[in-house]
C-alpha cells in the first residue's frame, strides 16, 4: 500500500498545474473500513508542496481514520495556503483517541462539506435502575454505547474519575427529552466508578454534589463523557505534547478561516475552537447536532463552538447548535494574569493568559491592553505593549508598556487585550439548543445578533449571557440584539452584570440595544437583567407566556446602575 502513495503523490506533483488532489488518488478508499488517514495526509501535503491556490478532493464516502500516536488531531496543519478542503458530503470517523483537523499558522484556508464523526461515542449512556442517599447511582449502559472507564482503569493510569472539561454526569428526564431541572444543578462530578455486573455500573457523586442529587429518579437516563480518560496513561503522555487537545476542529493564528456546510456529530470534546486569530473566522452552515437516528443525549461533551483572541470579523450564519455538554457559543478573548511586575521598572511585566492549556494567545507590539481591579469593579488604565518577548517554556509574555499606571495590586487585577476581541462580530439566523448552561456566552464588542433562535426549553440555563467572574463585561460595547426568537431558559434570556467603571468613574459598558425580540418565558421569573450599561435601550419586545402575550411584562425585567437608559412601556398596547 505504501508504494501505491509514493506513485501517486509523484502523479499528483506532476499534475499541480491544475491544483486539484482528489484523496482517492492518494489511495483513499471510503468503505468505512481501512484506515484512509496516511491516505489523506499525503494529499494534503502535496497540497502544501504545490504553492499555489490548491484543493483537496473527498467523495460522499465514509473514511475511517485510525489512531495518530502521537498528537490528538489525526491531521496536523501547520503553515498552509490557499487551501479549499472540499468534503462533497464526505463523512471523516474518528478513533476513541482522536480529534480531525488542527491548523496551524497560514492564511486563507476553506472547510466545507464534511461530516465529522467517531467510530463510537465519545460518552456512555444509560439508566438509572437503582440508587441510595449515600450517592450511588447503578446504571445500566445502553446497547450501543461503550462501557466507561472503571475504578480499576482509572486508578491504573492516574485518571481523576470525576475529570472535568465535559467528563461530568448529566441527567436527563422525559426518555431524554429534556435535562432533569429538579437537581438544582446541570451536572454532577463523579468521584468513583465500579463495575456491578455486565452492562451495570455504579457512579459514586462527589460529596459537594449529594445536595443537587434531589429530584433524581430511577428510571432518569444519565450520559457520562470520558474526555481521555478512556485512554491508557501511556497514550495519553505521548500525545500530550501535541499542539491542541480541544475541538473536533482546531485552528490557531491563521488569518482567514471559513467553516461551511460542516456536520459534527460527535468529537472528544469540542465540536470547533479557534484561538489566536489574526484575520477573519466565518462560519456558515456548520451542524453540531446529536447524531440523527441515534438515542444520543449530547451532540459534543463540552462546548461546541469556542471562538477565542480574534482580531479580525467573526461571522456565524445559519449554522445549528443543539446539545453540547456546555455552551452553544463561546466567543472572547482571554483575560491575562499578572505574574510579576519589574521593581526597576514598573512598565515591564510578565503576564500569562487565564487559560493556556487549551488556547494559544500572542500579545504584540502595538496592542492597547486594559488594566482592570477585579475588586474595586474599576479600569486601573489601559497602555500601550511597546516590547514584548515570548518565554514558550513558562507560556508567558515579558512586556513593556508606554506608560507607568497608578499604584495597584498584581494579585487582584487583570489584563484584556482590546485586540483581540474582534473588529466586528455578527451573529444571524442560527439556531441554538443548550441542553445545559448557555447558549451563548459572549465577550466581546461592536456585536450584532439577529433572526436567531435561542431555545433553552430542553434544559438551558442562560440565553444570552454577558457576565463573567473576572471583569470581562467590561469593553462591552455597541451590541445590537433584534428580532430574535428567545424561548423557555430556567434562568435568564439575557444578562450582562458585573459592572465596571473607567479612570473617570463612567460604566465601561456602552451602547446595548434590545430591540424588537420575542421572549417566551420558561421556568424563570426574570427574562432580562441589564446591570450597569450607558446607553442602554429596550423597545418593540414581545413577552410571552404559555402562548399567551402578557400585557404587563414589567415583573420579567430587571434594569439597575444603567445611565441613560430608553425604553418604551413594558405593558403591550
Amino acid at each position: 500500500m505504501k508504494k501505491i502513495y509514493i506513485v501517486t503523490y509523484m502523479a499528483a506533483v506532476l499534475a499541480s498545474e491544475a491544483a486539484d488532489f482528489k484523496v482517492s488518488d492518494f489511495g483513499a478508499t471510503g468503505n468505512g473500513e481501512l484506515d484512509d488517514g496516511p491516505a489523506i495526509a499525503a494529499a494534503l501535503a502535496a497540497a502544501k508542496a504545490d504553492e499555489t491556490p490548491s484543493t483537496v478532493i473527498f467523495e460522499k464516502k465514509s473514511y475511517r481514520l485510525g489512531d495518530n500516536p502521537a498528537a490528538w488531531h489525526y491531521f496536523q496543519m501547520v503553515n498552509h495556503e490557499d487551501l479549499v478542503i472540499e468534503g462533497n458530503g464526505a463523512t471523516l470517523l474518528c478513533s476513541k483517541g482522536n480529534l480531525a483537523f488542527h491548523f496551524n499558522g497560514g492564511r486563507d484556508i476553506t472547510l466545507r462539506g464534511l461530516t465529522l464523526d467517531g467510530i463510537e461515542p465519545y460518552f456512555t449512556q444509560g439508566e438509572i435502575i437503582a440508587m441510595d442517599e449515600k450517592g450511588t447511582l447503578d446504571v445500566k449502559i445502553m446497547q450501543g454505547y461503550p462501557e466507561p472507564p472503571d475504578q480499576n482503569f482509572l486508578l491504573a493510569n492516574k485518571h481523576n474519575a470525576h475529570g472535568g472539561g465535559g467528563r461530568h454526569m448529566i441527567v436527563f428526564e422525559q426518555g431524554g427529552r429534556a435535562r432533569n431541572l429538579r437537581m438544582g444543578n446541570d451536572h454532577l462530578y463523579i468521584s468513583n466508578i465500579t463495575r456491578v455486573s455486565p452492562s451495570v455500573f455504579r457512579f459514586y457523586v462527589e460529596n459537594d454534589y449529594l445536595p443537587h442529587m434531589k429530584g433524581i429518579a430511577v428510571g432518569n437516563w444519565i450520559s457520562y463523557a470520558f474526555n481521555k480518560a478512556n485512554l491508557t496513561a501511556a497514550e495519553n503522555s505521548a500525545k500530550l505534547n501535541s499542539a491542541s487537545i480541544y475541538g473536533q476542529i482546531a485552528a490557531d493564528r491563521v488569518e482567514n478561516i471559513t467553516f461551511e456546510d460542516v456536520n459534527i456529530f460527535g468529537s472528544l470534546n469540542g465540536g470547533i475552537r479557534v484561538s489566536d486569530m489574526p484575520g477573519n473566522v466565518t462560519l456558515r452552515d456548520v451542524c453540531i447536532i446529536r447524531k440523527p437516528s441515534t438515542q444520543n443525549l449530547l451532540s459534543t461533551p463540552s462546548d461546541a463552538l469556542h471562538l477565542m483572541n480574534i482580531r479580525g470579523k467573526l461571522l456565524i450564519e445559519n449554522c445549528e447548535i443543539e446539545a453540547p455538554g456546555d455552551d452553544c457559543l463561546n466567543v472572547g478573548t482571554l483575560m491575562e494574569r499578572i505574574v510579576e511586575v519589574s521593581k526597576e521598572d514598573p512598565k515591564t511585566m510578565t503576564l500569562t493568559t487565564s487559560d493556556h492549556q487549551y488556547y494559544y494567545y500572542t500579545i504584540r507590539k502595538g496592542d492597547l491592553l486594559q488594566f482592570l481591579d477585579t475588586t474595586a469593579k474599576s479600569e486601573v488604565g489601559i497602555a500601550t505593549v511597546e516590547k514584548v518577548e515570548y518565554d514558550p517554556l513558562r507560556r508567558c509574555h515579558r512586556i513593556v508598556i508606554d506608560r507607568e499606571l497608578s499604584a495597584f495590586d498584581p494579585a487582584t487585577v487583570m489584563v484584556l487585550n482590546l485586540n483581540q476581541m474582534t473588529s466586528s462580530t455578527t451573529i444571524i439566523n442560527n439556531v441554538m439548543k443548550p441542553y445545559m448552561r448557555n447558549a451563548m456566552l459572549v465577550r466581546a464588542q461592536h456585536m450584532n445578533i439577529k433572526d436567531n433562535h435561542f431555545n433553552g426549553s430542553h434544559g438551558g440555563v442562560i440565553g444570552l449571557n454577558f457576565t463573567y467572574s473576572m471583569g470581562e463585561s467590561s469593553r462591552l460595547r455597541e451590541i445590537n440584539i433584534s428580532h430574535n426568537r428567545i424561548i423557555g431558559f430556567n434562568g435568564f434570556g439575557i444578562i450582562s452584570s458585573n459592572a465596571y467603571r473607567d479612570r473617570e468613574g463612567a460604566l465601561d459598558a456602552r451602547n446595548f440595544s434590545i430591540t424588537d425580540n420575542v421572549f417566551q418565558i420558561g421556568e424563570s421569573n426574570k427574562i432580562i437583567r441589564i446591570s450597569g450599561v450607558k446607553g442602554l435601550g429596550i423597545s418593540g419586545n414581545r413577552f410571552m407566556k404559555e402562548d399567551r402575550e402578557l400585557v404587563d411584562s414589567s415583573s420579567f425585567i430587571e434594569i439597575t446602575e444603567c445611565v441613560d437608559f430608553e425604553a418604551q412601556s413594558m405593558r403591550a398596547e
